[in-house]
Order: structure tokens, then C-alpha cells, then sequence
């Protein structure tokens, strides 16, 4: 699975095929969480979200890792685009499914439009290593696409998702087929939904998971 190669069309693929809607997903709770000293953001991608994480929270220090080197190319030059500074990011190339981090590190875990790119089982295990990595206390935010409704809505919901994942399978090498949801992982890791936000007719979620 590689994103490279779609890497320097990506935002523009998102702002044109769903404008603002999955930045105000990820946006959500950004103002309201407590200040972390240390955030980890897995699969930032093409760098939409770090600019507005760097500017909510100034000072705290950040990780970003992502299997794409094109990835972490583009979310370099999002920074510079909006004249934030690099300070106290670190990037890392790294395969999320191999990297062991460090031990009850950050108090801030982020996943968004992220955990939807794995297997039921990778699902699993990339909670669970993530929730190693989390301190005591830590924050999760999370958004991703939601297949739940019933009706029309759900129906709406799981073409356009099967779509994506059609989509992405050719011109990525995606091994997932479908949406697993990560609940139960992230649950059995210590972590209880604090809140949570539905939008595009049951399209998107917003979620805010804490550990305490």
C-alpha cells in the first residue's frame, strides 16, 4: 500500500470531491481538548490538519508519521503554504503496522481518516500499539466515515464508501474492503467516547475518546 503517487493531487481530490466537510470532521474538538505537551498525529497525510493543531497549541511538541514519504512531503509544505513553523515537529517514515513507539509518551493521540485504511485485525493492533504509546491521561481525537444509519441514509453511506474503497484498492494497493469500526479496540485500550459529533447524514464522525 503506498499513497505516493497520489500524494501531490490529494487536496485538491478532497477540497474538490467533499469541499470543507471532512476538515470541520477533523476540526471538531481541536478547541476544546486540554492543552497536551505531546501529540502524536498517525496518517496525517497531505497536512491539512497539523497546520491548525501547530496554531491551537503552539508549544507543544509533535510527532507525525506516515508510510508515504510524499505524504509527509505534502504536509511539510502545508506548513509553509500558511507560514507556520516546523518547530518541535518531527516527521517520521514509518510503516505504523512495524513502528513500536515510545512508552506513555503522548497525551494526545490522533487517527483521523486513518484507522479506515486497515484490516479488521491491523485495526486492532494499531489501536492497541497506539494505546501503548499514550500517556495515563491522554486525549484521542478521531474522524472517519460512518456506515451505521439505517435507511436511505445508510444506503447513501455505503455506496459512497464503497466507492472510496473501490478507489483507492487500484490506485493505492488499499488490503481493506471495508469500514471496521476501531470502538472496541480503542475501548479495550482504556479510552471511553467522550463525545461525538454525526454529520453528512450519517456519513462522518467526529470523536473525542479519553483516558482516565
Amino acid at each position: 500500500m503506498s499513497f505516493d503517487r497520489l500524494a501531490p493531487f490529494y487536496l485538491l481530490m478532497e477540497k474538490v470531491s467533499a469541499g470543507g466537510k471532512l476538515q470541520r470532521c477533523r476540526l471538531e474538538y481541536l478547541a476544546r481538548i486540554p492543552y497536551p505537551a505531546r501529540v502524536l498525529l498517525a496518517g496525517e497525510g497531505h497536512g491539512r490538519f497539523l497546520p491548525a493543531l501547530r496554531k491551537q497549541f503552539p508549544d507543544a511538541e509533535i510527532t507525525v508519521i506516515d508510510f508515504s514519504a510524499g505524504m509527509l512531503a505534502q504536509a511539510r509544505a502545508s506548513l509553509e503554504r500558511q507560514g507556520v513553523a516546523a518547530t518541535d515537529i518531527e516527521f517520521l517514515h514509518q510503516d505504523m503496522l512495524t513502528w513500536e513507539p515510545p512508552a506513555a509518551r503522548y497525551d494526545l493521540i490522533v487517527t483521523h481518516f486513518f484507522l479506515d485504511c486497515f484490516t479488521g485485525s491491523q485495526v486492532e493492533h494499531v489501536v492497541a500499539k497506539l494505546g501503548t504509546a499514550a500517556t495515563a491521561e491522554a486525549q484521542w481525537l478521531l474522524a472517519d466515515f460512518r456506515t451505521e444509519e439505517p435507511g436511505l441514509k445508510g444506503l447513501r453511506a455505503r455506496w459512497i464508501v464503497r466507492l472510496l474503497y473501490g478507489f483507492f484498492r487500484i490506485a493505492t494497493g488499499l488490503r481493506a474492503k471495508s469500514l471496521v469500526s476501531p470502538d472496541l479496540a480503542l475501548r479495550k485500550s482504556g479510552f471511553t467516547l467522550h463525545h461525538q459529533r454525526i454529520s453528512e447524514w450519517g456519513l462522518l464522525k467526529s470523536q473525542w475518546w479519553t483516558r482516565s
